[in-house]
């Protein structure tokens, strides 16, 4: 499947490393991407938006070390540039080409260098899955990619990923790319539908600092090669599962993969009064920096996630109804933390890598989750010393 069909390249961003990944899209394929809601996007964003609705799409190149953001019209030029080479050498037109970068904000590509490379490529495009998930990673340590196969009427299907990111991970995108790819036929309105929908419930449901990037996509490609029938709704359910599964796998990857960290927490906020309430309660605990270094310390700390559940306005909820568990245990009910709120249970269960905290606000029928990750000394370290 998609492993005949990459090629990895050493475009001399990133030294000797490999930091370039053409993919080309079988003719059968259709195409759907989100990307960053940044203000200030990067050229490949802007550039790739243009070429929307994406049905002429024959190849997706990536390069990771530079984000080409925030570099003015020398930024935009360079891409162009860049792109008329590779649909020179590939034997397509510009339009046929989409973009993504992520790396270093507000430094030119050296576009001598990456000219060059794709000169004198041979484009044979027999690059595996782990090496092109390798030659996207920026400050990840390590690389991240899924290959999911199941049957379906009758049919093998294989769904194949690869994301990158560590930092500056968000809800709405983040300082990551991820590009999934199912071999089946999809009409464009079914790619878009189980793309918005997987996304928000996986990259859309994570965060490591609370930071947006500029550059941020997820691709999702069905590429044509096997045909189920999708207006079966047990069919498309259980495709739609997979492809979720995937999403999320790649998702959770990112979060362990959090710069520095040392724990993965999913925040659950249940029984709220709305589904917008639930959302804001979760991402609000999840990104409290207070709550994050007891993480990182191993303390249980329910006082600091009481008091940013109360620092919340918009919030509906008797504060004598709210219960909170920490690990499935029990800590604060009633107003008052309980028996078990410094037990040495709890504190046992808080050297786990997984940590769970359930708020549960008895004020509606909504439930919202995301997962989070811990905020250390290290990365404290990391981005004390990366440049933008």
């Amino acid at each position: 499947m998609i492993n005949e069909l990459i090629e990895v390249l050493h475009l001399g961003i990133k030294g000797k490393k490999a930091d370039g990944v053409c993919i080309k899209l079988p003719d059968t394929s259709t195409l759907g991407i989100i990307s960053t809601k940044n203000k200030f996007p990067a050229v490949p964003v802007i550039i790739n938006k243009l070429k929307h609705p994406y049905s002429k799409v024959k190849y997706l190149f990536i390069n990771s070390g530079n984000a080409n953001a925030c570099t003015g019209s020398i930024g935009m030029r360079n891409a162009k540039d860049y792109i008329r080479a590779l649909s020179r050498k590939l034997g397509c037109v510009s339009e046929n080409i989409l973009i993504f970068s992520t790396g270093i904000i507000g430094e030119q590509l050296p576009i001598k260098r990456i000219i060059n490379s794709i000169n004198k490529c041979d484009f044979k495009f027999k690059s595996s899955l782990k090496n092109a998930s390798k030659a996207i990673m920026t400050t990840d340590r390590y690389e991240k990619w899924v290959v999911k196969k199941f049957r379906i009427s009758g049919v093998d299907i294989e769904i194949r990923g690869i994301s990158k990111g560590a930092g500056m991970i968000e809800p709405n995108m983040a300082t990551m790319l991820a590009f999934i790819f199912v071999d089946i036929k999809m009409t464009k309105s079914i790619v878009n539908k189980i793309l918005y929908n997987c996304t928000a419930e996986s990259f859309n449901k994570i965060s490591v600092d609370g930071d947006m990037s500029t550059n941020d996509s997820v691709a999702f490609v069905a590429t044509g090669l096997n045909s189920i029938d999708l207006t079966n709704k047990k069919n498309y359910q259980i495709v739609e599962q997979n492809i979720h599964s995937v999403f999320r796998q790649l998702a959770h990857m990112i979060v362990s993969d959090g710069e520095g960290a040392t724990k993965v927490c999913k925040v659950s906020v249940t029984k709220a009064y709305s589904l917008t309430q639930a959302n804001q309660a979760c991402y609000s605990i999840a990104n409290s920096n207070l709550f994050k270094t007891a993480l990182f310390g191993e303390d249980p700390n329910w006082g600091r996630i009481i008091a940013k559940l109360g620092s919340l306005n918009k919030i509906r909820y008797n504060p004598n109804d709210v219960i909170l568990k920490i690990n499935g245990i029990t800590v604060f009910m009633k107003g008052v933390p309980t028996n078990q709120s410094n037990s040495k249970k709890l504190i046992s269960s808080m050297k786990n890598v997984s940590i769970d905290v359930e708020i549960c606000l008895n004020s509606g029928s909504h439930n919202a989750n995301m997962f989070t990750s811990d905020l250390s000394r290290k990365y404290v370290q990391i981005n004390s010393k990366y440049s933008t």
